[in-house]
């Protein structure tokens, strides 16, 4: 399922914050001189407020990639408790996970998609790297995008995906 993802505003505090959260999908960055918080609107409709950590010297944080063509949230968030949402936000798009699994990349558009493959191989190196570190390498990309990158290239043979605890790191081969 595909929902909006909408950034209502930035404010100062979390306090301001839910006053804009109206529908599912909505979302308010809490920003003190840097991005701190993103608080948003749970996307399966159950009204619940989601605050993600976008603060890396607060613990482990999400990633928030700003570009003309939308905003990116990485990694997906999972929600543990009560309606146990998971989804990714793509490209100002939330993509809840449901009985497809990890094929969501299968029928997302393809943009520019030639040109990343190309700069995701030559990035890849013979030791494993991670969506992140790969996608640190390429100015404008996002993680996601890198993913389904990497994973085609798996599946035309230029590349591998790690197992067990190398499972999310490719290399080249």
């Amino acid at each position: 399922m595909v929902i909006s993802f909408k950034i209502k505003t930035r404010v100062a505090s979390r306090a301001g914050a839910s006053a804009y959260l109206k529908q599912p999908g909505d979302a308010v960055i809490v920003d003190r001189q840097v991005p701190r918080w993103l608080i948003m609107s749970c996307p399966c409709g159950c009204g619940a407020e989601l605050p993600v950590n976008l603060d890396r010297r607060a613990g482990p944080a999400w990633r928030l990639y700003e570009s003309p063509r939308g905003t990116s949230v990485y990694p997906s968030v999972w929600r543990d408790t009560d309606c146990q949402s998971h989804f990714i936000i793509l490209r100002n798009k939330i993509l809840l996970f449901g009985p497809r699994g990890d094929d969501w990349w299968l029928d997302e558009e393809e943009i520019s998609e030639a040109e990343l493959l190309d700069r995701v191989l030559a990035t890849l190196s013979a030791r494993g790297q991670s969506i992140e570190e790969i996608s640190d390498q390429i100015a404008g990309s996002v993680p996601w995008d890198v993913l389904r990158c990497c994973r085609k290239l798996c599946r035309k043979g230029n590349a591998v995906e790690g197992t067990g605890q190398s499972n999310g790191r490719f290399r080249r081969l």
